[in-house]
């Protein structure tokens, strides 16, 4: 079989590593890059470079970075289109691959190859319920209206169903691959569950290629950072204080990485550095779920709502602690979604002793 995994963030790309080096190793692999989220840092991280490359095992990478994209204003999007067809479409693509099935470029994809069904893959946490980002009737029709001109204006003549609803939702969508398909609170035509020994499978290739080498030195504690401050849903102290939290238990032994989010104020991580000297900023761009299967002294996981928190375990092949600050501020967090979080092993603290306890256990 010859398959195409469109990939759009840091995420995606793993998840696509994963399915094509263990149940798919065997067929023909193409890699498609649409708009890829950072892209510019991914030539500087090894993991991300690797896993982007033909080096990975991908027959061909397709380098879409603008494909069909007001910032591509050197060629029509008739031109963009045609240069796909005599491209990609030359191959002869049998099954595509695709973690979001409500950007209109990765649709256009599949529409433009002449085919009218993909496969999803997840797009972490927002996979697994989608009602509360349902658009209303009146805008999905507008962006029908914005998808159809642009594909009149491409060239692309194709009757594949077009999503516009909310993510998930493509009626095209044929199987989900999940990490995690028990949880599933939206309809799926069929599930595959991504499992543990895929995922070893994949670790295995990264460390054969010396890509998973140890930098930590200390106990660990991973923050990842979500611009809740910022908006007003926290306090400054409030979010320093369970920071702290997370390591007392270790005493001086342990630090506590710190992962800004770019929509963090520099005012609030320069105040971090002031006053938590365990912490350390953490600048690295490959997905966390690496530093988990990488990092042997890194203990816990920590931030509010975040994929991140969902599989640690799986991909460290360790007990794992998994938490989310989330009941300690006037972060909205969707009752479905907490619901999900908590089946998936997300312990939400209420209070900073609760939190404490957790991780002395």
């Amino acid at each position: 079989m010859k398959n195409l995994f469109i990939v759009n963030t840091p995420f995606h790309l793993l998840t696509s590593f994963i399915l094509s080096r263990s149940i798919f190793a065997a067929d023909d692999n193409y890699l498609a890059l649409i708009h890829p989220h950072g892209y510019s840092k991914w030539a500087e991280n090894p993991l991300m470079a690797y896993m982007a490359s033909d080096k990975s095992g991908y027959v061909k990478v397709f380098y879409l970075l603008n494909w069909l994209s007001h910032k591509n204003k050197e060629k029509s999007y008739k031109k963009q289109a045609d240069e796909v067809k005599n491209s990609i479409g030359k191959i002869g693509i049998e099954r595509a691959f695709l973690g979001s099935d409500i950007d209109p470029q990765n649709q256009l994809l599949v529409a433009a190859l002449g085919m009218k069904d993909f496969y999803r893959y997840e797009d972490g946490l927002f996979s697994y319920y989608n009602e509360d980002r349902r658009r209303p009737k009146t805008h999905e029709i507008f962006h029908k209206f914005k998808i159809w001109l642009l594909k009149k204006s491409a060239g692309i003549k194709s009757d594949m169903y077009i999503n516009t609803a909310t993510a998930g939702d493509s009626h095209a969508g044929v199987v989900d691959y999940m990490y995690a398909p028990e949880l599933l609170g939206r309809y799926s035509p069929k599930t595959v569950k991504i499992t543990e020994n895929m995922i070893h499978t994949a670790i295995a290739d990264l460390k054969m290629h010396d890509l998973l080498q140890e930098t930590f030195t200390a106990k660990c504690v991973l923050f990842l950072s979500q611009p809740l401050v910022e908006k007003k849903w926290y306090t400054i102290e409030q979010e320093l204080t369970c920071l702290k939290k997370l390591i007392q238990p270790f005493d001086d032994k342990a630090v506590l990485l710190y992962k800004p989010h770019p929509n963090d104020s520099k005012y609030k991580i320069d105040y971090y550095r002031q006053n938590f000297p365990q912490m350390r900023i953490y600048e690295g761009i490959e997905p966390a779920e690496l530093l988990f299967a990488r990092e042997k002294k890194l203990i816990a996981v920590a931030s509010y709502q975040s994929t991140a928190l969902m599989y640690p375990a799986m991909f460290s092949g360790r007990p794992f602690k998994s938490i989310s600050l989330a009941d300690f501020g006037q972060s909205p967090v969707l009752h479905a979604y907490k619901e999900i979080m908590e089946k998936a092993g997300i312990f939400f603290p209420q209070t900073t002793d609760e939190l404490v306890n957790y991780m002395q256990k």
